[in-house]
């Protein structure tokens, strides 16, 4: 027998018995698998780069006249059900693909990971974590389906699980640049200046041109850090941009700027957050501050009129502690101490990681402290 006639039947197997099969090397090992047609690998390898250039239409097309060609493909399932969520934005349309794959083969660990994702994007974050879960049980040493789960476990409040994950990752594989990122990113967060320069460092080591920006003579910046330093400024696209990595609620950055005295910034900010929200209560209350500023007792007038607000929403601490000092500035001290209780201006059990609501507890506390 030839060369080339082995190969045809190493390719295709024995005729008459059953599927085609094909013998891959996968890690040294060879490994029988069924046969793909080339229709369907071409159809994928195009929607794959497709997806790769951000052309998701076309992709899911091409995903799609993949899956007719290799119906049985748990790869092609997912990437159609990632590509279905990522163009609509929902965890439904993309199910049925999803379920298709686990059909096929339900220890496929990036079905999980993409189930999760898409789960993460619709807002269903338990259930996100419970699809991460699963992908981590099947790969526990892929480093994108680790960092993953620790973002999820952040995101539903279980933020020491996550630092302890991402100590565990970098620990077992200390070269990687993506677990080192993550830990850094989360330190900043959590305001743990400690983590974050070790984290820096290990990049610097390893990464050196990705952590330029994490240079040993600079300060470390916290996410809402660098949204201070913007508004103080000035500028507002680096702020806006700073915002939505810090994760800020829109409200919550028209306080800031009230807190820092940009008062045409705080007026932008809150005007737009209460012209979607009348019942924000953060948000009337940077309204009122900036007001109070700039010295406009109209539109301080108007920001305090909650007749149209529908229930308001609670207050930030901030914006609580801002309303106590422009109670204090226009109806005495006794007055904002009365809206504030006895527990509001105090530190409380830990310091908070939040320099600035740090900051202005203490401005708050001394102002009413004084007799």
């Amino acid at each position: 027998m030839n060369a080339r006639a082995a190969a045809l039947l190493a390719l295709l197997g024995a005729s008459g018995c059953g599927d085609p099969k094909v013998i891959r090397v996968v890690d040294g090992t060879r490994v029988e698998g069924r046969f793909i047609p080339y229709q369907a690998y071409a159809r994928y390898g195009r929607a794959a780069e497709a997806e790769a250039r951000g052309d998701l239409d076309l992709a899911l097309a091409l995903y799609d006249r993949a899956a007719e060609a290799d119906p049985d493909s748990a790869e092609i399932w997912t990437r159609l059900g990632a590509v279905r969520c990522a163009i609509v934005g929902k965890h439904a349309p993309a199910e049925d693909a999803f379920e298709r794959a686990e059909e096929i083969d339900p220890a496929y660990e990036p079905l999980w990971r993409e189930r999760a994702r898409c789960a993460a994007a619709d807002g269903r974050l338990r259930e996100a974590l419970g699809y991460a879960d699963q992908a981590l049980a099947l790969d526990p040493n892929r480093d994108e389906v680790v960092l993953l789960y620790a973002s999820l476990l952040e995101r539903v409040g279980r933020v020491e699980e996550a630092e302890r994950l991402l100590d565990a990752l970098v620990i077992q594989r200390p070269s990687s640049v993506p677990g080192w990122l993550a830990r850094y990113e989360l330190a900043l967060r959590r305001g743990d200046r400690v983590s974050a320069e070790r984290a820096a460092r290990e990049l610097r080591v390893r990464a050196p041109r990705l952590s330029e920006r994490i240079a040993t003579e600079q300060p470390i910046l916290s996410p809402l850090a660098e949204v201070d330093a913007a508004i103080e400024k000035g500028d507002l696209a680096t702020a806006r941009r700073a915002a939505r990595h810090a994760r800020l609620p829109a409200a919550e950055f028209a306080v800031r700027a009230a807190a820092l005295g940009r008062a045409e910034l705080a007026r932008e900010q809150a005007e737009l957050v209460l012209g979607a929200d009348p019942a924000s209560s953060s948000a009337r209350v940077a309204l009122a501050v900036a007001a109070d500023l700039k010295g406009d007792t109209a539109l301080l007038a108007a920001a305090l009129d909650d007749a149209q607000a529908g229930v308001p929403s609670p207050p930030s601490p901030l914006a609580r502690l801002l309303f106590a000092e422009l109670l204090h500035r226009r109806a005495g001290r006794a007055a904002a101490r009365a809206f504030l209780g006895p527990d509001d201006a105090a530190e409380g059990k830990s310091a908070p990681v939040d320099p600035l609501l740090a900051a202005v507890r203490k401005r708050v506390r001394a102002q009413l402290a004084r007799t």
